[in-house]
């Protein structure tokens, strides 16, 4: 029994020696870990502040002078003469409705003026003869003209009938169809104009702020890139909103030339170039620097950079002034010469220390 009491308590030496081994082998491995590496961040170097002179803006060509076409009465179509596309002349008509009854109203009012009308040429000769008193060629005269007046509203009912194409242009779309009932004042048919082309920008900036310092905003020119043609087009000011539009809130401007050769089609996509200091907006200074250094702040409308500094990052607030082809421009908050992160910026925190790599300029 004591030999067997000696056993166990030498087993247990054992697994405690064996313990003790593999605590000293973990501090050992431990005291061998290396520490992780630096994160290693591409920066940019903010260059001298550069002055704002041209504007840039997309926009989308739009139908000019879009008019919807409508019969002043009631009726079903019995004619469409036009489709989608088709190019129309003024004056050329574009539907008609089921006339008849205008048509006889028109021949009952003719044949009433025509009594009428002679009735009054026999009452004016017996009058100059005496025999028909001046009350009663009077009586006849009224007579006469309530025909004449009536026999002007059948025709102009009539005419009601049909709908012209108010100016030379295109269809844009045909909405009603062959012999359905249309109301007075419903659309039937869409046209805009084929010798101008004009183009709907938005702008979601603070330029409009600036409109007043134009002298002349009707003067203001600007050019025009539309997608799959190289020619560069001048266009003038056609007229702009005062106020934001409420579904894209941003002011919106048009601008409108001449058709060209080619038509361009409504919804073709526009890159409209502004020379703000040759239109008479004032220019503005700001330092340029890459959209992939901007992280969004805590706030609408605020960025933030991460600059690094004697060898670590620390977020930085900026104020975005307008975006451009070339990157931000930016107001305060960074200097000439400083380093700004435009990588990893999800991976940064602040005070972090980082290994950096300077990225190639492009702005």
């Amino acid at each position: 029994m004591a030999a067997f009491s000696q056993f166990i308590r030498g087993g247990r030496l054992g697994l405690l020696a064996v313990a003790l081994c593999a605590v000293s082998l973990a501090a050992c491995d431990q005291q061998h870990v290396h520490p992780e590496p630096p994160l290693v961040v591409e920066m940019y170097t903010v260059g001298k502040p550069v002055v704002e002179r041209e504007r840039t803006f997309h926009g989308v060509v739009v139908p000019a002078d879009l008019t919807r076409v409508s019969f002043r009465i009631a009726g079903k179509i019995d004619k469409l003469a036009v489709e989608a596309g088709q190019r129309v002349s003024r004056g050329q008509p574009l539907a008609h409705i089921e006339d008849s009854i205008q048509r006889q109203i028109v021949a009952d009012s003719r044949a009433q003026y025509e009594l009428s009308e002679r009735q009054l040429a026999r009452a004016e000769s017996l009058h100059r003869r005496g025999s028909l008193s001046a009350a009663q060629r009077d009586q006849l005269q009224a007579v006469f003209r309530l025909a004449e007046a009536r026999l002007k509203l059948a025709e102009a009912a009539l005419s009601y009938t049909v709908v012209k194409a108010p100016f030379d242009g295109t269809v844009a779309d045909v909405e009603k169809e062959l012999y359905e009932s249309v109301a007075a004042g419903e659309t039937v048919v869409t046209v805009y104009r084929s010798d101008r082309t004009d183009v709907l920008v938005n702008i979601p900036d603070n330029l409009p702020a600036r409109i007043h310092q134009v002298r002349d905003i009707t003067s203001l020119e600007a050019s025009a890139l539309f997608s799959g043609d190289p020619q560069r087009y001048a266009m003038h000011y056609l007229k702009g909103s005062p106020a934001r539009n409420p579904k894209t809130q941003a002011f919106q401007l048009w601008l409108s030339m001449p058709a060209p050769d080619v038509p361009l089609p409504p919804g073709l996509p526009a890159t409209i170039t502004l020379d703000l200091q040759a239109t008479g907006f004032s220019t503005e200074a700001g330092l340029l620097i890459p959209l992939t250094a901007l992280q969004a702040g805590s706030q609408q409308d605020v960025f933030q950079v991460w600059r690094y500094e004697q060898g670590v990052v620390n977020p930085v607030p900026v104020r975005v002034t307008h975006l451009t082809q070339a990157g931000a421009l930016i107001d305060g908050g960074l200097r000439t010469g400083d380093l700004v992160a435009v990588s990893a910026l999800h991976r940064l925190s602040p005070g972090q220390t980082v290994e950096i790599q300077l990225a190639e300029q492009e702005i």
